[in-house]
């Protein structure tokens, strides 16, 4: 049986990532108390039950039981359990906004300081994050991309896990949080003031030939690939399991989606995972 125990940060995607194993056929849990899960497993084995892969969401919830996540998942590794510790979270201020968007409470929120309650949750997480298999930080995402960029990572080797993110965005909307690389393209010629070009998109091709048919944009597209070419295999080869790339011009429209769809291409063919993100696109 397949286990995965998605814990991490209140407002860091747990339940969205619940959400993504559920609809690729795991049978999914919210808050299961650690004592339990043993139990859980052996009561569908002794049963008819089809159950072959299991996610379970644990976090502070549970209360005093949380502690007992690690040593429960230790127990069931050593039966020769295939069990994954994943760990969701995001950073500070976008967890901030998200609790802000939904009016909802830090479940640690006592006194009113947020800010000081989501500090107190990740020193209560530490010791469990570092033993996390797989951390992935949400704070790029919303919920939809979040689901997708779970659900295509999971179906790559487990045994070769690698994944290239590759998001436009639009600087004007913010910065891309949790950016290993981040390229501001602003200075590339801008079909924004061209107006037959003006309400497509860096997806459309006349888009990506009118950008592409400068030499500034070409010799900056080379200089990109041969940079990546050198520093992902790097990463990959240190052991990490995600590359996070942005590309940002002023809307998020044009500029950013041609070099994000042109330098994932490239990756691709280098035979990497990319998942591609259009954080702004929506916004017009």
């Amino acid at each position: 049986m397949i286990i995965k125990i998605i814990t991490g940060m209140a407002g860091g995607g747990k339940s969205t990532a619940l959400d993504a194993f559920e609809d690729m056929g795991y049978y999914c849990i919210d808050n299961l108390p650690p004592n339990l899960l043993k139990e859980f497993i052996h009561l569908h084995q002794n049963s008819p039950s089809d159950l072959e892969a299991l996610a379970v969401v644990m976090d502070l919830r549970l209360g005093i039981f949380f502690e007992d996540v690690w040593s429960k998942v230790e127990e069931l590794k050593d039966l020769g359990y295939d069990i994954e510790i994943i760990f969701v979270e995001a950073s500070e201020d976008v967890l901030m906004k998200r609790f802000s968007e939904t009016r909802r409470n830090h479940p640690l929120e006592t006194t009113g300081d947020r800010r000081q309650a989501i500090r107190s949750e990740k020193t209560k997480l530490s010791k469990l994050r570092d033993r996390a298999d797989r951390i992935i930080d949400t704070s790029q995402y919303n919920s939809h991309q979040l689901k997708r960029a779970i659900q295509e990572s999971y179906r790559a080797d487990q045994n070769d896990y690698f994944q290239v993110i590759v998001t436009a965005f639009g600087i004007k909307h913010g910065d891309l949080e949790g950016a290993d690389f981040s390229f501001d393209l602003r200075f590339l010629p801008n079909p924004y003031y061209i107006e037959e070009l003006r309400t497509l998109s860096g997806h459309d091709q006349a888009v990506r030939s009118f950008i592409m048919d400068d030499d500034t944009s070409r010799d900056t597209l080379d200089k990109i690939k041969s940079l990546l070419d050198t520093v992902v295999p790097a990463i990959k080869q240190s052991g990490r399991h995600t590359v996070n790339l942005g590309f940002g011009c002023t809307g998020g429209r044009h500029r950013s989606i041609t070099f994000a769809i042109l330098v994932g291409d490239h990756l691709r063919e280098q035979g990497y995972q990319v998942v591609h993100l259009d954080r702004d696109l929506s916004r017009g």
